[in-house]
């Protein structure tokens, strides 16, 4: 696509996301008028024109346009996925309906009704898709037909560029059409590609890019041997203007993700591991620990008044029990709970290290002597751990992730997989404490907590916490 047909399509999409805006507004207005409002479509609006509306629709139309242009909205999104682009407009508009409300409220509009806010809301979401995909279909429709075409050249030939060549080519919806490929050896191109042309060698590359029409160039060579020749590709591709991609995937990650954003004008690229959502979407369970755990600690008042009174009177020592635990990129802190065992534990665990019937480096002993009568009743009940709602607050704990190790047992991992749950803040539930609870081997347990990592979503977490509410009620706690 030409600069000029792009900045001609991102105008359309404007003009059309302010149209939807303007008459999505206009409805939601109409429909849920006071009853003193003149009841014909003209006379409402009408009255409506005022200065200090048309003040109010300038301010609208500018906050909007420069919020879908934040959340990325007025890019170039040929290779995105459209549920993601749907997910940026229920972002968008969202923030800027609760901008509107704001304003609303700081002006005493009596207008702007929560009736008007959300059908607003819910109705411009259906209006902007439906415009943004009538848009899409017609650019698809165009590129089926032989228009709009972008002629690309693949560098490489090895397979792992065969078939990333072949799955660009195969989404017909992109209109690339392929010239060719570069490479000194091409002998496997015809099984792949019957119809594909060896278009020259890399030395021959920047002669014929210079004469001949070419769009884009996808660079798929191994990295650690074609260092020079890709620098130089793309230092040819910038001088000339053409578009230049390389794939993110040159190093072969087991479980590694990849994404890139730009700094200070240098383009930066982040291999991370866990879930799709982990980069944009963990300042919301950061938030959302803060504001659960508020209102537990709240809930769990009378518990902070009753429990420290059991202990005090059935045995002697502290009322809690303050442990360092690895936590989140194994950073120590003191994990707190409340205390089930005699005063002298710990020193006393290392007697006891014979007894252990945990599998790994854990410990674990069914019937622990240094347990109290009333500390048993608190693991059973898992009340003991209610303290940990503190670490939550103070960000040194989640509501849920993998549980934090003591340092005794880190010291024991000697298998390296196991160690990429610390790239989680360790939770007061997870997996594992609601499939079985205490009675899974140790490596399951660390199976279990890696798969919440590469799996995990904010209606992930609800679901455990969901779950571990009857494992609670139960008593399955040790």
């Amino acid at each position: 696509m030409t600069n000029l047909r792009r900045k001609l399509l991102a105008k359309g999409t404007r003009f059309l996301d302010l149209l939807a805006m303007v008459i999505t507004f206009s409805l939601s207005l109409y429909l849920f008028a006071p009853a003193d409002a003149p009841q014909d479509l003209i006379g409402f609006f009408t009255q409506k024109i005022k200065v200090i509306n048309v003040i109010a629709l300038t301010g609208l139309v500018i906050g909007w346009v420069r919020l879908f242009r934040y959340f990325g909205l007025y890019e170039v999104r040929r290779f995105g996925k459209i549920y993601l682009e749907w997910l940026d407009i229920i972002k968008a508009v969202t923030v800027n309906v609760l901008l509107l409300a704001a304003i609303g409220i700081f002006f005493t509009r009596r207008n702007i009704t929560k009736e008007v806010l959300l059908a607003f809301w819910s109705s411009n979401i259906v209006l902007t898709i439906l415009f943004r995909a009538i848009v899409r279909e017609y650019l698809i429709s165009l590129r089926n037909k032989g228009r709009n075409l972008r002629f690309v050249v693949f560098v490489g030939t090895n397979p792992r560029a065969l078939d990333f060549a072949q799955k660009i080519l195969q989404r017909r919806e992109l209109g690339f059409r392929l010239l060719g490929f570069v490479d000194d050896q091409y002998g496997s191109i015809h099984d792949n590609f019957p119809k594909a042309k060896h278009l020259c060698t890399l030395d021959e590359f920047p002669a014929f890019l210079e004469n001949n029409i070419v769009d884009e160039v996808f660079i798929i060579l191994p990295i650690k041997s074609y260092y020079e020749q890709i620098h130089k590709i793309i230092g040819l591709c910038e001088e000339l203007g053409v578009v230049c991609r390389v794939p993110s995937h040159w190093f072969d990650f087991r479980t590694a993700k990849t994404s890139a954003f730009d700094l200070d004008g240098i383009p930066v690229m982040t291999i991370y591991t866990g879930s799709n959502n982990q980069m944009e979407y963990l300042w919301i369970k950061r938030v959302l620990d803060v504001v659960i755990s508020s209102l537990m600690m709240v809930l769990a008042a009378p518990m902070f008044a009753v429990i420290p009174l059991l202990l005090k009177v059935t045995s002697k020592g502290p009322v809690f029990f303050s442990q360092e635990r690895i936590g989140y990129n194994k950073r120590r802190f003191k994990m707190l709970k409340f205390r089930t065992m005699v005063e002298n534990a710990e020193m006393l665990q290392s007697e006891l290290e014979h007894l252990n019937e945990a599998d790994g480096p854990a410990f674990k002993i069914n019937n622990d002597p240094r347990i109290t009568s009333v500390g048993k009743w608190l693991r059973k009940t898992s009340l003991d751990e209610i303290p940990q709602l503190i670490n939550v607050l103070l960000g040194d704990m989640s509501l849920v992730g993998p549980r934090p190790l003591p340092v005794r047992d880190v010291e024991g991992i000697d298998e390296r997989w196991q160690k990429r749950r610390f790239s989680m803040r360790p939770g007061l539930t997870c997996l594992w404490q609601i499939n079985g609870r205490n009675n899974l081997l140790f490596k399951d347990w660390m199976r279990l907590d890696l798969e919440y990592i590469d799996q995990w979503s904010i209606s992930l977490d609800f679901k455990i916490l969901f779950k571990t509410i009857p494992a609670i009620l139960k008593a399955t706690g040790q």
